[in-house]
């Protein structure tokens, strides 16, 4: 009994510790402009305290929002990006918004973004 006990408790250990595939499947992504790194290996070396979440947003679409902290002009903020989910392996996303304290950032910004992430890695 003490064994199955463990085992159960393992199993909900392992399932409670694994992510969306959504999530996995933008972390193994790449961007375009830089091809040399996954997106979770760019963000895990540019954000601090990472930390991904899929949602099921009100527009009735699926997300992947990462939120973390990162510096702009020499000032920490907190920085949110939100990726269009891809649905399946090998399908496409994009970078949807992008927001730093709370302030929504244009499509410029988005791709300094990523030029940043990529210059840094």
């Amino acid at each position: 009994m003490m064994k199955f006990i463990l085992l159960l408790s393992s199993l909900f250990f392992l399932q409670a510790c694994s992510q969306d595939p959504t999530i996995e499947r933008i972390k193994g992504g790449t961007f375009n402009e830089c091809g040399k790194a996954t997106i979770g290996d760019l963000v895990d070396n540019f954000f601090s305290s990472p930390s991904w979440e899929a949602i099921d947003a009100t527009d009735g679409k699926n997300y992947v929002n990462l939120t973390g902290g990162m510096t702009y002009d020499e000032r920490p903020v907190d920085a949110l990006v939100q990726f269009t989910a891809p649905m399946y392996d090998n399908a496409g996303f994009e970078i949807n918004a992008f927001e730093m304290n709370n302030l929504p950032q244009n499509a410029f910004m988005v791709g300094s973004l990523v030029t940043a992430m990529c210059d840094e890695y």
